[in-house]
């Protein structure tokens, strides 16, 4: 049986305040889900709230990171990065048909994906200094792929880019013979800027963190249009992972000081006196009505102040297990900001599909690796 995404039941926030309440009519786009299954091809794409049948990646590898890229010649479903080959893959929505796309210098392990105007940028997630087997994460670190006259074919490559400067650029003799385990620990898109902090894996003092490895701390910015990167402020930025945009310069992320709990940022990317770009950025109090706290692994924005969270539950979750009758759940969410002081989150509506396929079990434990909405309504 195909895999198909069945709608089983919605319903709305009846505990959100009548003074908050309003009815937001904006036009649906389709949704779409990347899910990884235990057996080749890795990846499939399935569209919310349809019968349409699953449409397997036979070009995608394990490792791979999925994003959504649209331009006036088109809208793609884009493949980067993997555990074998170093080529991406690229999925025409409206033609639904798979082609491969520009090869990468090296191959990434699960790299970060930033859409920008046309423009696809890769990023390292775990840079690596010494270039293993397969040449994982080595040098060059930051790529780019060009999107703005339509869908890039497989002769192109990759434009290679600057990294950034708390990436293991600087590193001296000793470092190298036991280089830094850094990750990427948060970025976001503000304005013009790329925003990434990173985090250090293999090291537990702070007093060798404050000396040592003072050069990697903090949050460094790539200005897209000046192709440049600088040092945007002293400290790293306050959450985990992607920060998602809102609109009116408001960013929805998990915070690390509430444990993983969801929080809104004002982030805005400005000239400090000196001339250089620095980052201005405050939480704004976060209220969520208890009943419905915002569920879900993967975030991402609707426009016009709203965004949708996309959560996977399973009957069983034991690793052995086939994953029997699991669901995907997808809220919609709206921000109702009532002032400067308050950014409350509304519960607009929330849908649960049932995820049917017999022939090609889901990968354990959470299947959905990417979840995004484009097209026209």
């Amino acid at each position: 049986m195909p895999t198909e995404l069945k709608r089983a039941a919605e319903d709305g926030d009846d505990s959100t305040p009548t003074r908050l309440r309003r009815k937001i009519v904006v036009p649906e786009k389709p949704v779409y889900l990347v899910v990884e299954h235990k057996a080749e091809p890795a990846y499939s794409i399935l569209s919310v709230g349809t019968m349409a049948p699953k449409i397997p990646l036979h070009l995608s590898q394990r490792g791979m990171s999925f994003t959504a890229m649209e331009s006036p010649q088109g809208s793609w479903i884009v493949g980067v990065g993997g555990d074998k080959q170093i080529h991406t893959t690229i999925f025409d929505v409206t033609a639904s048909k798979e082609w491969q796309g520009p090869w990468l210098h090296t191959n990434k392990m699960e790299p970060i994906l930033i859409p920008h105007r046309g423009q696809l940028y890769v990023l390292s997630s775990r840079p690596s200094v010494k270039r293993g087997a397969m040449g994982l994460d080595y040098l060059p670190w930051f790529e780019q792929i060009n999107f703005e006259d339509g869908r890039p074919n497989q002769a192109e490559v990759c434009l290679e880019l600057e990294p950034p400067p708390i990436f293991p650029c600087r590193i001296t003799p000793p470092e190298y013979r036991n280089p830094p385990a850094i990750r990427v620990a948060s970025y976001a898109m503000v304005g013009s800027h790329i925003l990434l902090s990173v985090q250090l894996d293999n090291v537990t003092s702070p007093d060798k963190v404050a000396r040592k490895y003072r050069k990697y701390m903090g949050t460094c910015g790539y200005d897209v249009e000046k192709k440049v990167w600088e040092m945007v402020h002293e400290m790293n930025l306050p959450f985990l992972g992607q920060a998602v945009p809102l609109g009116d310069q408001l960013f929805l992320a998990r915070s690390k000081e509430r444990d993983g709990a969801y929080a809104v940022y004002c982030m805005h990317v400005g000239q400090s006196t000196s001339g250089t770009s620095e980052l201005s950025i405050i939480e704004v109090p976060l209220v969520v009505p208890k009943s419905r706290p915002i569920l879900g692994e993967l975030l991402f924005p609707l426009g016009r102040g709203r965004f949708s969270s996309v959560h996977f539950r399973s009957v069983d979750t034991e690793p052995e297990s086939k994953l029997g009758k699991p669901s995907v759940v997808h809220g919609t969410y709206s921000i109702v900001k009532e002032n400067f002081d308050d950014a409350i989150i509304m519960k607009q509506q929330r849908q649960v599909y049932k995820v049917a396929d017999r022939s090609c079990p889901l990968a354990h434990p959470f299947p959905v690796v990417a979840a995004f909405t484009m097209g026209d309504a």
